[in-house]
């Protein structure tokens, strides 16, 4: 074969310098190159990277808003107003409302409630049942079945609410209307005990106890809650700030307590007693304008 290349002088013979072997030294040199050149560069990208993750942001501790207005801590709120109740069966009754609190932090508060009754006023629901009862001048009607006007009678008229309740805020902020007026805001939930004061609408109704001695009359079957009961207060609240010493206060209430606000059989024992008394949910909506002691508030770091 060597002879037919040599005597043949189309063949090309190859260089020893091309031939792959002569040329592996040079290549691996050239990558040991590469790789050292990128493990540099990784050192002089990482190395401050780290060195600044070990150091401590100025801000760390620092709180969300500096300078804050802190519209609640430690500050007396002290307010008046009016309010409604919006659920009752027989009679709404309009309220004055009274409000003191202290707050003590900007979230945690303690207050006191109070609304009296100024009014009570017959609902739609009362004209439509006593319009479907027979009328006094007429003689033959069920005795289980009231006239007019012994059906008005015992039907319940609350006297007055009071409630203390611990507030927590979760919520504050600031509002703006067409980016011209602007106010700040909170949002907060209560829960505390609720007394709350009923009575007949006609005083002359007997009491409500245990046993009804009016056995075979028609009082058997009606009876006046009256007195103060016991239950529990709970709702939410929102003020709205017209400036930092002044706010309207809203809050939807419910007092929920063993009432009875029809006076009635309503357990169908033929006897009205304590025991026709069942769990009553008094719902209430308060607006109130409150002031804030003292009149400038503090400002956070």
């Amino acid at each position: 074969m060597q002879k037919n290349a040599d005597l043949n002088p189309h063949v090309t013979r190859r260089s020893e310098k091309d031939m792959p072997m002569t040329n592996s030294p040079k290549s691996g040199t050239r990558q040991i190159g590469r790789l050292a050149a990128m493990l540099v560069a990784a050192a002089v990208t990482l190395v401050p990277l780290a060195a600044q993750a070990q150091r401590k942001s100025p801000l760390a501790d620092a709180p969300a808003i500096r300078k804050r207005f802190e519209l609640r801590a430690s500050r007396l709120e002290v307010g008046v107003g009016l309010g409604s109740t919006i659920n009752q069966d027989f009679y709404h009754s309009v309220l004055f409302n009274g409000k003191i609190g202290f707050h003590l932090t900007d979230w945690l508060s303690i207050s006191l409630y109070g609304g009296f009754a100024v009014a009570n006023l017959e609902t739609t629901f009362q004209s439509d049942v006593v319009n479907s009862l027979y009328g006094d001048a007429q003689m033959n009607h069920p005795a289980s079945e009231p006239t007019k006007s012994v059906a008005q009678q015992p039907l319940q008229k609350i006297k007055w609410i009071f409630a203390p309740q611990l507030e927590l805020t979760p919520f504050t902020g600031k509002y703006s209307l067409f980016g011209k007026l602007f106010a700040n805001y909170d949002f907060y939930a209560f829960v505390g005990p609720g007394f709350i004061n009923v009575a007949p609408n006609d005083a002359g109704v007997p009491e409500c106890q245990e046993n009804n001695p009016a056995q075979g009359s028609p009082q058997q079957y009606y009876c006046g809650t009256t007195g103060t009961k016991i239950g529990f207060n709970y709702g939410l609240g929102f003020h709205s700030y017209f400036n930092h010493w002044m706010a309207l206060n809203v809050e939807l209430r419910d007092i929920l307590a063993k009432l009875n606000p029809s006076g009635r059989d309503t357990n169908a024992d033929l006897h009205a007693t304590t025991a026709d008394l069942a769990w009553t949910h008094t719902f209430s909506l308060a607006a109130n304008l409150v002031f804030y002691l003292p009149a400038s508030p503090s400002i956070s770091p």
